[in-house]
């Protein structure tokens, strides 16, 4: 399994970070230009919860359904955990209040964790099959512009801007 962890400390109180979560559907397709569609099914986050993420970045598109299987929030934490409908990929968002004010984490996990098996068919997965969107550098790279959008967004509420899908299609080129 390869995991990729991206985080960022934020100069804002975590209510204002939990409100970017309470308001993700709309959030997730603000937060870059590269996201182009989220759909919670039935208008939350909640374990349970059906999720679809659409993005294209550096051409490669990137289109995953799945489910929330992990749902958590009190007054100083929250965390929800996606899985895709095909089980190789979780997606992990993560924050926590902080005396500075916020801290998030993303975090990407990709493959299979069953011992000896799961190994070979990530290699199948990974190596062959999709070798060109198990790109890692260039998953981490989003990652962490990810967070310097959110980063903006938080501290200056400045989204960065849009970019035409024509030519997001084109960037990988």
């Amino acid at each position: 399994m390869i995991t990729l962890n991206e985080q960022i400390s934020i100069p804002v109180p975590f209510e204002s970070l939990c409100a970017w979560a309470d308001n993700f559907e709309e959030e997730f397709v603000k937060w870059s230009p590269y996201h182009l569609e989220c759909e919670l099914f039935d208008g939350s986050i909640n374990a349970g919860s059906r999720v679809r993420f659409y993005e294209i970045v550096m051409g490669m598109d990137y289109d995953v359904t799945g489910t929330i299987i992990e749902s958590y929030r009190d007054e100083n934490r929250f965390r929800f955990v996606f899985q895709s409908d095909k089980k190789t990929a979780f997606i992990t968002f993560e924050g926590k209040r902080t005396e500075a004010g916020c801290h998030f984490s993303h975090t990407e996990s990709f493959g299979l964790t069953t011992p000896i098996i799961g190994s070979i068919i990530n290699f199948i997965i990974f190596k062959i099959l999709y070798r060109k969107k198990a790109n890692w550098q260039l998953i981490r790279d989003d990652m962490i512009l990810d967070n310097k959008y959110l980063y903006d967004i938080l501290t200056e509420n400045r989204y960065p801007e849009r970019i035409p899908i024509d030519k997001l299609k084109k960037r990988g080129l």
